[in-house]
């Protein structure tokens, strides 16, 4: 039995659009039930489990689950430059490890790790409190410069996309961090005001993923001649010995089947 999944960019942004939007709304309606309701069953454990400013709960699983995608649509892509000899073909492949390592730091919170050492070591306080954003600015800033011919060789919409997705990513990432890292100094995190700047600072993350995801599938959809996931399931002796799982059909406008 052979099972072909498409799919098609409208429909996978408009799916995450609406989780981002019920995620927010979960968020928000939770945190503020703390503030302004008494106590009942469950109160905290609500807050905690879609809390978009704390970890290891319902965003962050969303979270990494998104940044994985982005990793292997990034990887489908380098796999068929590669098959074209594509000058660029190891940018597609280093942005690829990038979104996997974003991934895994988010479950794992690894950039939480330099906030400590980086806070004793600069004695940060104010917009820099949360201190990540020192060494990790310094990185994207880096990335951002040795990226500049790739961007520019990429189509317009694509380029267009990738920008306004590394605007609301970056800013969010960053930005928004160091606004709440200086309210988190001055005043504390347990404010209606931080609660705001959090909220805010993640769903621009989420939302830069999105467009991002949606500047890949349609990059892959208009150049690449569509994506495809063709699962063969053989029976009993067969399943294993000729399962056979591709990670993605890329680069063959004549097998695509996408509506979108």
């Amino acid at each position: 039995m052979k099972i072909q999944i498409s799919l098609a960019p409208a429909a996978v942004t408009q799916f995450l659009l609406r989780t981002v939007a019920c995620l927010v709304g979960l968020s928000l309606l939770s945190q503020m039930a703390v503030y302004l309701l008494p106590d009942y069953p469950f109160r905290d454990f609500l807050a905690r489990a879609f809390s978009l400013d704390a970890e290891q709960n319902v965003p962050t699983v969303y979270s990494v689950l998104t940044l994985l995608f982005s990793s292997i649509l990034l990887g489908a892509i380098a796999h068929a430059k590669n098959l074209d000899s594509s000058r660029y073909g190891h940018h597609w492949r280093i942005l690829s490890f990038i979104f996997l390592y974003l991934s895994v730091d988010e479950g794992g919170q690894l950039h939480e790790l330099l906030v400590y050492p980086t806070q004793k070591l600069l004695n940060a306080t104010g917009f820099l409190y949360f201190s990540w954003v020192i060494p990790f600015g310094l990185m994207v800033a880096i990335f951002l410069a040795s990226y500049t011919k790739f961007l520019f060789h990429l189509p317009v919409a694509t380029r267009n996309l990738f920008v306004a997705a590394s605007v609301l990513y970056i800013g969010g990432a960053l930005g928004m961090e160091m606004l709440g890292g200086n309210e988190a100094y001055q005043v504390g995190r347990h404010t209606i005001a931080y609660l705001i700047m959090a909220t805010f600072e993640e769903s621009c993350e989420m939302l830069g993923i999105i467009v991002f995801i949606h500047a890949l599938m349609c990059y892959i959809k208009t150049h690449l001649g569509g994506l495809n996931w063709d699962i063969s399931l053989g029976t009993n002796r067969q399943l294993a010995e000729s399962q056979n799982i591709p990670l993605a059909t890329v680069g063959e406008p004549t097998n695509s089947n996408i509506r979108s």
